[in-house]
């Protein structure tokens, strides 16, 4: 997903695992028949998709869509809106990713994921600092606000941008978090850590987490 809202000045670029999806759905509220909502699945009543296509009807603006790709199609708006992400704790990412691979059916059969052992064998974490980087590594986005104040993150993103400071009442793709260890087991597993916080190294670049 991203939102490219012309009437409010911001670009909300979409990660994994951080309720993207919630925050999405949330703030399409506010956005205007011109600005750029890309689709989401499955769709929300609350959520209603416009502008990301081209005039063959292809999509030219899709779900996690990079920054990077933002900027090449908008150059003259990219500088000046407000660009903002959300990001989670390296380990308790990867356990709600796992957690998702294993119980969503379809996310089952696409990946084939049966057990957190096989996901961090497999070592396929989401990572998402491309998503908001440049090819150098360079931020591109304003602000990572941390999923972990994800209320307060919304109310602050609400006052920067002058919308109704509401509370986000919407939590989407939500449920799958079973047959997974917990946070605390796997921070006490210093493989399992290692090797996850490695693989987060650039992201934390931008953001604190131990």
């Amino acid at each position: 997903m991203a939102i490219i809202s012309y009437s409010n000045g911001f670009i909300f670029i979409k990660n994994l695992k951080t309720a993207g999806t919630s925050v999405e759905v949330h703030l399409s509220q506010y956005c205007s028949d011109t600005d750029i909502v890309t689709r989401i699945e499955p769709p929300n009543p609350l959520h209603t998709p416009r502008n990301f296509a081209g005039a063959a009807g292809e999509p030219v603006f899709y779900n996690h869509m990079p920054a990077v790709h933002i900027r090449a199609l908008l150059p003259d708006h990219f500088p000046a809106f407000y660009k903002f992400c959300f990001e989670r704790h390296p380990v308790d990412k990867c356990l709600s990713h796992c957690a998702m691979l294993i119980n969503s059916p379809k996310q089952r059969a696409a990946k084939g994921i049966e057990s957190w052992e096989q996901y961090v064998e497999e070592a396929q974490f989401p990572t998402d600092f491309d998503r908001y980087t440049d090819a150098a590594g360079a931020l591109l986005v304003d602000k990572i606000y941390k999923y972990e104040a994800l209320a307060d993150a919304v109310s602050a993103i609400s006052r920067k941008l002058g919308l109704p400071d509401r509370p986000l009442l919407v939590r989407e793709k939500a449920g799958f978090r079973y047959g997974v260890p917990t946070v605390a087991e796997v921070m006490a597993r210093p493989a399992e850590r290692r090797l996850i916080f490695e693989a987060f190294a650039p992201t934390l670049r931008f953001v604190d987490y131990s």
